[in-house]
């Protein structure tokens, strides 16, 4: 499911720099095998996501309205005169080669959407005196076979081109994409973390990602980097928020959830002083569990450790998240 790409940050080495002969982050990107020929490409709709790949890919978030949204894809000229002389007539196709390649390249699995999920124009015009056209891809998750955990890409490539040269480089492009629910974004996080030898605030931003139509992935406070992560449904009208499911590193069973109650198991957080679970403000009535739709904010208690449910967790996390 390639959780980590699609909640991390990507970031780009100083050898990926080095490397960007390849795949260029230029404001035009033009093709060196066309020498001084008019050239016709896909151009950047953001930093690609690999300078390496046989292809380039560009990563889109796709925000929903009424179960749709959509991204932009970018067409381009460039040649010995700055804008198109005429109007450029381009058609646009899905490669399943392309893809098929750049997943051997880059030891990923993405695969084509169900037809019924997506839609684009497939005939586009550079207009004479201009250098670009944007086609916009519109993403339909109310289709019965969108899914929200499938790796979705748009493998397009320029099939035709009324006048220049399609760029060898630049001529097919791979379009990931994530559809973005309504609680997807980043969150101001503050709270506590009452820990038997490691007691902390909280105090942080949460990347919180889309897992399916009304669910989403959360870190486990500030244990992202450990990989530790649970999955919760959410209620659109807000109320409570269900469904407790660990995900990576986060132990599973009985050993991890939503508490109800302040230190059920008597843990030792004397450590923690004069934070104490239970006190003010740390109470499990104000950190319920619940999502408030007007405020765009949650309030999460819950805890790990031991197998046996809350009497046996150590770990007790105390949450509220507040869309930035």
């Amino acid at each position: 499911m390639q959780l980590h790409k699609r909640i991390g940050i990507f970031l780009l080495t100083s050898l990926t720099m080095a490397q960007m002969s390849c795949l260029k982050d230029t404001p035009n990107n033009t093709s060196p095998s066309a020498g001084s020929n008019n050239v016709v490409e896909f151009q950047n709709s953001s930093i690609p996501v690999s300078y390496t790949s046989v292809y380039p890919q560009y990563d889109n978030g796709v925000d929903l309205q009424n179960d749709t949204g959509s991204f932009p894809v970018n067409l381009n000229y460039t040649g010995a005169v700055s804008v198109a002389p005429q109007d450029i007539k381009i058609t646009l196709a899905l490669s399943q080669n392309a893809l098929d390649s750049f997943n051997q390249d880059q030891g990923t699995g993405y695969v084509i959407p169900p037809s019924d999920t997506y839609s684009f124009s497939t005939s586009a015009t550079i207009a004479k005196g201009t250098r670009q056209v944007t086609v916009r891809v519109v993403i339909n998750t109310s289709a019965t076979d969108y899914d929200y955990t499938a790796s979705y890409a748009l493998p397009l490539t320029i099939s035709q081109a009324s006048y220049g040269v399609i760029s060898s480089n630049f001529g097919t492009a791979i379009y990931s994409f994530l559809a973005n629910n309504a609680f997807a974004g980043t969150y101001a996080a503050t709270g506590y973390v009452f820990h038997p030898s490691s007691p902390r605030a909280i105090k942080d931003n949460y990347d919180i990602a889309t897992a399916g139509q009304s669910s989403n992935y959360f870190p486990v406070g500030d244990l992202a980097s450990l990989n530790y992560y649970f999955q919760i449904t959410v209620p659109s009208a807000g109320g409570a928020v269900t469904n407790w499911t660990p995900v990576g590193s986060t132990p599973g069973g009985s050993a991890s959830g939503f508490m109800t109650a302040d230190n059920p198991g008597s843990v030792n957080y004397s450590s923690a002083a004069p934070n104490a679970p239970g006190t003010t403000p740390w109470l499990s009535s104000t950190y319920n569990n619940t999502y408030d739709a007007a405020n765009k904010t949650f309030w999460l208690h819950y805890g790990y450790g031991g197998s046996g449910g809350q009497t046996a967790w150590t770990r007790q996390f105390y949450e509220k998240l507040v869309k930035k």
